[in-house]
């Protein structure tokens, strides 16, 4: 064999070699992308306490969030402590103020400018507690008689509802503490959510009613009983105008009537639900088999688009004209979006699985720069911006011995073209 043709097989050979490797190496998705990710702005560690429930203002300033002793049977008082932190003072965080409880803070809320917070007591506290945020002792409290399952409050803080099990909802004035209205309901109240004056109010209750209330009188302009067994999933626009609610449906209503505007079929029940203060867009999370998030114009009961997970869905928010979905699943991850693409902008873990009461575990502020989220013993702020690029990974796969095995083939096949060609030379 000459040379010459012996340099051709050579080449040959080689290009059979490192060609087929790197077919092998891409189509076995040796290599491979991270996702996007980011880090948060600060986080918070409440020690050994489980978190229960966090809230954020409208533009991010101020964030409250509650946490407990985590106890396995309901006889059993479970020490709760409620924190206030804002924003912009620091980006290494300590609470402004905390205020701690013998019994758990099982929801918050907080105004629109962060001026009030309120906070709902659990099974052995049964109190509504109204604080200024320069205090860290209660405005005033109100003794409502039962669990305490959902609280919210108007933008400038004024009016505060609480859905407070077995007696129903109560709706206060910040102004006149001992003008108080109560609502009856069917089952226990879960949940309860104001327009953002307090002039209406929607609720749900375990014997899957939605009741829709103009505030301050006496009974629901109407009521509307959802599929399922309950819904722990409501929320509201800003004017009042739609509200949104989930059983083993979406359901959107317009205030004027107790007739769906639509419904969507979920494969499973919905576990959270938000609409956008402007009232165009829904974000609705799927729960137990569902896994997943789905975004709605509120003018079609198609969803723009879903997005799969393998994990339960267990709270959305959605910023006020709907531009930015944040989620977070069972498994930890939260993720943001932005409207336009199911993609999401980065996800991240949280320190383990979230803890917080029904729907409290998110919160986004109103322009989606901010959003805070509660792990398992850790608040965590994030910055929307903050986006950490994709890096190339190689899952199950070791560099060093890839391209060793990689060199030692090229060897062998070296070897024994050599041979080959000492063979061909003696024959001659």
């Amino acid at each position: 064999m000459s040379s010459k043709r012996f340099n051709f097989h050579f080449i040959i050979f080689l290009s059979i070699i490192i060609l087929g490797n790197s077919f092998f190496i891409i189509e076995s998705s040796a290599f491979s992308y991270s996702n996007p990710s980011t880090t948060p702005l600060w986080s918070y560690s409440t020690g050994k306490q489980y978190i229960s429930a966090v809230a954020i203002s409208s533009d991010g300033t101020y964030i409250t969030a509650a946490s407990e002793n985590l106890v396995h049977d309901i006889t059993m008082k479970a020490t709760g402590t409620l924190y206030l932190f804002n924003n912009s003072i620091s980006k290494s965080k300590s609470p402004l103020w905390s205020y701690s409880i013998e019994n758990s803070f099982d929801s918050v809320a907080i105004s629109g400018d962060g001026s009030y917070i309120i906070a709902g007591g659990g099974y052995f506290e049964r109190t509504v507690y109204i604080f200024n945020n320069s205090n860290p002792t209660p405005q005033w409290t109100y003794y409502t008689g039962g669990w305490v399952y959902d609280v919210d409050v108007s933008d400038d803080g004024y009016i505060a509802a609480a859905a407070s099990g077995f007696t129903g909802i109560f709706l206060l004035n910040n102004t006149e503490p001992f003008s108080i209205s109560q609502f009856s309901t069917k089952g226990l109240a879960l949940r309860v959510v104001l327009s953002s004056n307090g002039s209406y109010m929607a609720v749900t209750d375990n014997a899957a009613k939605l009741y829709f209330f103009k505030t301050f009188s006496a009974s629901p302009k109407w009521t509307y009983t959802l599929s399922g067994d309950m819904s722990t999933a409501l929320s509201i626009s800003a004017d009042g105008n739609y509200i949104v609610s989930g059983g083993d449906k979406v359901y959107f209503f317009k205030k004027n009537s107790s007739i769906p505007i639509w419904t969507y079929q979920t494969s499973d029940d919905v576990s959270s639900i938000k609409i956008s203060k402007d009232g165009n867009y829904i974000v609705a999370g799927g729960s137990y088999t569902d896994h997943k998030i789905y975004l709605f114009n509120r003018n079609n009961s198609i969803p723009e688009w879903t997005y799969s997970t393998r994990e339960e869905i267990d709270s959305v928010a959605i910023s006020y004209n709907g531009d930015y979905i944040v989620a977070l699943g069972s498994n930890y991850w939260i993720y943001l979006f932005n409207k336009s693409s199911s993609k999401p902008i980065w996800r991240y873990r949280l320190d383990g699985y979230p803890t917080a009461s029904y729907d409290y575990s998110l919160g986004i502020s109103s322009d989606g720069k901010y959003i805070v989220a509660g792990g398992r013993h850790h608040f965590y702020l994030f910055d929307r911006d903050i986006v950490i690029a994709p890096k190339l990974i190689i899952p199950g796969y070791n560099l060093f011995f890839m391209f060793l095995l990689i060199g030692i083939m090229l060897l062998g096949s070296v070897i024994a073209i050599f041979l080959k060609h000492k063979k061909i030379q003696r024959k001659h």
